[in-house]
């Protein structure tokens, strides 16, 4: 699913990205915004929006498993905390990027954007 070419941000940096209805529990949703891919990922303890690229081997993260609160790339079994994006299993030290959310009478609403601020990065690590 394709969101507009980065149009439609709302002023507090949240764009709508698809119905609640159209991800139920258990399921993954891919979607690009401008050029980002985000994969949203509804599981027993919520939603969640987060890169659907793995920092470690580029690959998308879409149908990956998702176990404990984190989601474990398929390639080389990178696995990353959902709410933080932090790495969990030492094959990488690079961060996940993690997508604010929040849900609008009935929306799925992901922040792409502070007003005024870049768009956040995870920051690389010294070394690699």
């Amino acid at each position: 699913m394709t969101v507009g070419a980065k149009t439609g941000i709302a002023a507090d940096g949240f764009v709508d990205v698809a119905a609640l209805d159209d991800l139920p529990q258990g399921s993954q949703k891919s979607i690009s915004w401008g050029f980002e891919r985000i994969l949203l990922c509804h599981t027993a303890d919520g939603l969640h929006a987060l890169a659907d690229l793995c920092p470690h081997a580029l690959q998308p993260l879409m149908g990956s498993i998702i176990s404990g609160g984190a989601i474990r790339c398929a390639k080389h079994g990178a696995e990353f905390d959902l709410v933080t994006g932090k790495p969990r299993n030492g094959v990488t030290p690079r961060l996940l990027k993690v997508y604010p959310l929040k849900v609008e009478q009935g929306r799925i609403m992901v922040g792409v954007t502070t007003p005024g601020v870049p768009t956040p990065r995870a920051s690389p690590v010294a070394g690699s």
